[in-house]
């Protein structure tokens, strides 16, 4: 991990197999990353939760678990506001995030999937998708 004291910056990256074991693999990089940047601790499950939400749409809807395609993960924080900003870009061919269905709606409650967007909106501070939905930023204040 690279930081940067004299400016008190933070970069990281990671790049990603599109194999869904490799969403545990990167938990405990994860909790270095949040606690090394200051996140507070009552937030990092949070953040865990997001991101590697994150990362399992870009394996499994983005890339479709194609062993050819990378998932690019950058962790850097911002200054104003202190915010840890985490962009996942996956190599699919991207979605339209207004077209999902709400999960909350009567008809999707029951449904084993379709939610990971909701979490992402609920429980980071704010969501971006970029690229015609090939990227996520991901933002976390601190």
């Amino acid at each position: 991990m690279t930081i940067s004291t004299t400016q008190q910056s933070f970069s990281h990256e990671e790049v990603i197999r599109s194999h869904i074991d490799e969403v545990v693999r990167i938990e405990p990089t994860l909790i270095q990353i949040a606690s090394k940047v200051g996140l507070p601790e009552e937030r990092q499950p949070l953040f865990i939760v997001v991101v590697t939400e994150a990362l399992s749409n870009a394996i499994l809807h983005g890339n479709k678990q194609d062993p050819q395609k990378l998932v690019r993960l950058h962790f850097y924080t911002h200054p104003d506001p202190p915010t840890l900003i985490v962009k996942v870009r996956d190599e699919g061919e991207g979605f339209d995030p207004a077209s999902l269905p709400d999960p909350t709606t009567e008809g999707n409650l029951l449904q084993e999937s379709g939610r990971g967007v909701f979490l992402m909106r609920n429980l980071a501070d704010a969501v971006e998708f970029k690229e015609g939905g090939r990227c996520v930023e991901l933002h976390f204040l601190l």
